[in-house]
């Protein structure tokens, strides 16, 4: 019965008969089933949480190249809808962590317990592993001349096994960075690129729930299955890439009678200097190792112009726990299941109106956005003519409660694409928001800041978060439900904050061709753009 429930409303979404005579009376008129087909679709079980790699994955991405080639889309990437990229796999088997050389302190060395002190990842092409290296505190890992901060001070750390905070300093003293809200350098992905830079052998972050934004559940989530990554992310020395729990660290440099607040209360400083630990980091266990295929799937709606818009949403999740206990299944249903719904309507509508467009838009479902947006960065870097893409668009984890009084648009405070979106919610009567929970930098967590760092104005587009119940249902599901198996389909959900999402990404859209504008960036920006 299930299932026969999914192929109906798929099926409702393509045959529900609304062409209407005007762009508003459509927008009026987008239905629950339209919206509710394509997330109740990617939330089932039988998808396995699309991980990449996966079966689960495989069916998310073929499942919206049929939606594509229905709608009448035109292939969007070399004539086709598929665009493959070739991802390295990595899956601890066992992991033995221990700091040695603390003596007299301690007698003989500390083990620290894998997936309760810490997680990480292996990614040498070895089965069986083994690493040691000096243990290395960098503060909070930060180099960059934007805020003249430099953590390093040329000191060498190659070969070294560095302990880095999270978050930037910004968090603890406004007046430096930009402030509470959190810039890309404080993001975890940035701490790891910086190490390989600087020819780390093996690094571990600091987690606290404040820092990261999030609680150990969550890491341990992400990042005790296999562990995906560009080629090109690998060509340096850093083989291993983990998180650790602040109390078990304090433990454990209270052996060598190193007092980690102390330490923190020195990174807080620009004349802080690496601080050697004293003792070694080994890792030491099994991995598997494999090469994973994937595929964006990417479609266009041609308009008068070679000039483009992309819209995007991620399609994959985090796949299945390893235990065999419960509810194993990371559904993904409003990560990202309900985002890319919100953008398969917005593209539906915009396919019943392609005569009134100017700017040709391309309609991008990314894979791997999980593993550190790793098909939307696939997809910019190859674009063969970005020069055209004047704007990006994406739908990332679209509220789908009630009716919200506010609408909001993440990393719009950096273009001209804010003051557009301004004029359009004042119009329909919303107040423009702010994301509360700016502290935890959402703009480089999703596929948008994969544009943005090639010098594209984008933007994640959302209803906000004061919904008609009262309750702030948006910042509660990142607060309780993200990338947890909590994260499934509900058929009770009005979806009337996606319905205002669609309707704020096509009124946006529309504008943009009715006046020809090219977003430019307005405002300094807190972020290295890429070649």
């Amino acid at each position: 019965m299930k299932r026969c429930s999914i192929i109906f409303f798929t099926l409702l979404f393509f045959t529900i008969a609304l062409v209407p005579g005007s762009l508003e009376e459509r927008l009026k008129n987008i239905s629950k089933p339209e919206m509710q087909s394509v997330v109740e679709f990617l939330g089932n079980d039988l998808l396995e949480g699309r991980a990449p790699g996966t079966r689960g994955g495989d069916l998310a991405e073929i499942y919206i190249r049929s939606l594509f080639k229905w709608l009448g889309l035109k292939p969007g990437i070399n004539n086709r809808y598929l665009q493959p990229f070739t991802l390295k796999g990595f899956t601890i088997d066992t992991l033995t962590i221990e700091a040695n050389n603390l003596t007299p302190a301690a007698r003989g060395p500390i083990r620290l317990n894998y997936i309760d002190d810490v997680v990480g990842t292996w990614i040498g092409k070895e089965t069986d592993f083994e690493l040691e290296g000096e243990a290395v505190f960098v503060g909070f890992g930060i180099t960059t001349d934007l805020w003249n901060w430099d953590d390093y001070k040329n000191v060498d750390v190659r070969n070294k096994f560095i302990i880095t905070r999270i978050n930037d300093p910004g968090m603890f003293n406004e007046k430096i960075f930009e402030g509470k809200t959190l810039t890309y350098f404080g993001r975890w992905i940035y701490h790891i690129e910086e190490a390989a830079r600087k020819g780390a052998a093996g690094i571990l972050l600091i987690h606290t729930d404040a820092s990261a934004g999030y609680g150990w559940t969550t890491v341990k989530n992400s990042w005790s299955g296999e562990e995906v990554f560009l080629e090109s992310d690998l060509q340096n020395n850093l083989l291993f890439r983990g998180w650790i729990k602040e109390g078990s660290l304090k433990k454990l440099l209270a052996s060598k009678k190193i007092n980690l607040d102390t330490l923190y209360k020195k990174s807080l400083g620009r004349k802080f200097k690496p601080v050697p630990l004293g003792f070694t980091i080994k890792v030491k266990g099994k991995c598997q190792y494999r090469d994973v295929l994937n595929h964006n799937v990417v479609a266009e709606i041609p308009g008068k112009s070679k000039k483009k818009i992309v819209i995007s949403a991620h399609i994959d999740h985090l796949g299945m726990l390893n235990n065999k206990n419960g509810d194993r299944i990371f559904n993904g249903a409003i990560d990202n299941g309900s985002a890319a719904a919100a953008m398969m309507v917005t593209a539906k509508i915009l396919k019943e109106f392609q005569k009134d467009l100017y700017y040709t838009v391309v309609v991008l479902a990314c894979h791997a956005e999980e593993a550190g947006l790793l098909g939307s960065k696939y997809y910019v870097k190859n674009l063969p003519d970005r020069e055209n893409v004047v704007a990006n668009i994406n739908f990332e984890s679209t509220p789908v409660w009630g009716k919200t009084s506010d609408f909001m648009a993440v990393g719009a405070r950096f273009s001209t694409l804010e003051d557009m979106l301004k004029t359009i919610v004042e119009k329909e009567g919303l107040t423009y928001s702010y994301f509360s929970m700016t502290n935890q930098g959402f703009f480089y967590r999703s596929d948008q800041f994969s544009f943005a760092r090639h010098n594209i104005p984008a933007i994640w587009i959302s209803a906000g978060e004061n919904d008609d119940s009262g309750e702030k249902k948006y910042p509660h599901f990142w607060k309780t439900d993200y990338h947890t198996v909590k994260d499934e389909y509900d058929p009770q959900w009005p979806l009337e904050g996606m319905k205002q999402t669609i309707k704020m990404a096509v009124l946006l859209i529309d504008r943009m061709n009715k006046t020809k504008a090219v977003p430019k960036w307005k405002r300094k920006l807190t972020f290295p753009l890429e070649n």
